[in-house]
């Protein structure tokens, strides 16, 4: 029986940064505020949230509805990080590294970073900037498998929530401080279940699946019209929902190979929206949270921007690297390659950038449990909770 964290909380007065301004961090803003959480939101570029810094805040509509107070909204990290409780990081999967970098001066040691969500291999990448950057804070660091709300920017201070997920996978990385971990989430208005670690987090990359193949296979309609469809229902046809079922296969695969169980894509959106149908297209026809959500107005969007290199590129990497052959996840990266005129392979997170390169299948698991790679020794304390040891009670 997995732990899960439940909406029907007592709340808090936990002090929250949401790292993001666009789509998902507003949605998420906007709830935590109207739910009596103290949030502050941060963007790297100011103007695209100065209508909110000027009206004090958000107004959402969908599943809630009201005017969302900030504490502040702000482009300065150093006024955005100290002080805070939870750091909340919804920033695209490919801005990871830079929020990394700017972040590490100011963390504290206690804090909660969460990626929501971290893509495949977000926490291992982060982890190993923050280390690059020497930053000695120690920190609780974590991602999500995905995004907890379906939402959308409406206008210069608004946002539209049109779903909550019935809960998103979590996992700390290392795993050794899941417990902690969910005892912290345990605070928020949201519901999580565990996973066994960022292995699983990130092999279960559902963007990965879903959005950048529809893009590509859609590029003549997408430049043609400036978009103006609807992404799930008009771009997943029959065929292109089998092509991305095969692709599925494949990241299924190369989770089992390191000893993950994995949900499928078909099961993940029973479990997530609800959905039913015995085929993709059939359960992504039966999404109503999908009813209304359009399609990129131009080709520089993240379904193909942060999806390929933080999705399908990291999963290429570890298929190489247990053994497991992904040729339809390959030809839509290198699609993706050659309709961009630019190398996901170099730019996207390889094995170096998330700290893995060298080790076999066995020793990636036993780094993402414990955060110590197999030519370091681990300390007793990171043996015993291993080991299930652990002195924090859930």
């Amino acid at each position: 029986m997995p732990w899960v964290t439940r909406r029907d909380m007592t709340l808090d007065t936990t002090r929250i940064t949401v790292v993001g301004g666009g789509h998902a961090g507003r949605g998420l803003a906007a709830y935590l505020s109207l739910q009596g959480y103290e949030v502050t939101l941060y963007n790297r570029t100011f103007q695209n949230v100065a209508g909110i810094h000027q009206i004090g805040g958000l107004h959402v509509t969908g599943v809630i509805e009201g005017f969302a107070p900030l504490h502040l909204v702000t482009d300065d990290m150093g006024a955005a990080i100290p002080g805070r409780d939870m750091i909340l990081v919804t920033v695209p999967a490919h801005a990871h590294r830079w929020i990394a970098e700017r972040m590490a001066p100011y963390l504290e040691s206690g804090q909660l970073v969460l990626l929501m969500p971290g893509r495949t291999g977000g926490a291992l990448e982060f982890s190993r900037v923050l280390s690059l950057m020497s930053c000695e804070s120690e920190i609780l660091l974590g991602e999500a498998q995905t995004y907890s709300f379906v939402s959308r920017t409406t206008g210069a201070t608004s946002v539209h929530v049109s779903e909550i997920k019935n809960f998103v996978r979590v996992s700390a990385f290392p795993a050794i401080g899941n417990r902690r971990l969910l005892r912290h989430l345990r605070r928020l208005p949201l519901s999580f279940e565990l996973a066994d670690n960022v292995m699983e987090t990130g092999l279960d990359n559902i963007g990965a699946m879903l959005h950048p193949a529809p893009t590509i296979l859609s590029a003549g309609l997408l430049e043609s019209r400036g978009g103006g469809y609807n992404h799930y229902r008009d771009a997943i046809s029959p065929t292109v929902a089998h092509l991305i079922e095969r692709m599925d296969a494949e990241r299924v695969q190369v989770a089992e190979e390191l000893s993950l169980s994995p949900v499928t894509l078909v099961e993940w959106l029973r479990e997530s929206y609800d959905a039913t149908g015995s085929t993709l297209y059939e359960c992504i026809r039966n999404v109503k949270a999908y009813e209304n959500v359009g399609s990129p107005s131009n080709l520089h969007h993240r379904y193909v921007l942060e999806d390929v290199p933080t999705g399908l590129v990291p999963i290429a990497f570890l298929g190489r690297l247990v053994g497991v052959k992904t040729p339809t996840i390959d030809t839509v990266i290198n699609m993706a390659c050659h309709l961009y005129e630019r190398s996901f392979w170099r730019e996207g997170r390889n094995l170096v950038r998330l700290g893995l390169e060298g080790l076999t299948p066995t020793e990636v698991i036993e780094y993402v449990y414990t955060g110590v790679r197999a030519t370091e020794v681990p300390s007793i304390d990171e043996l015993w909770s291993v080991y299930g040891m652990e002195v924090d009670e859930v």
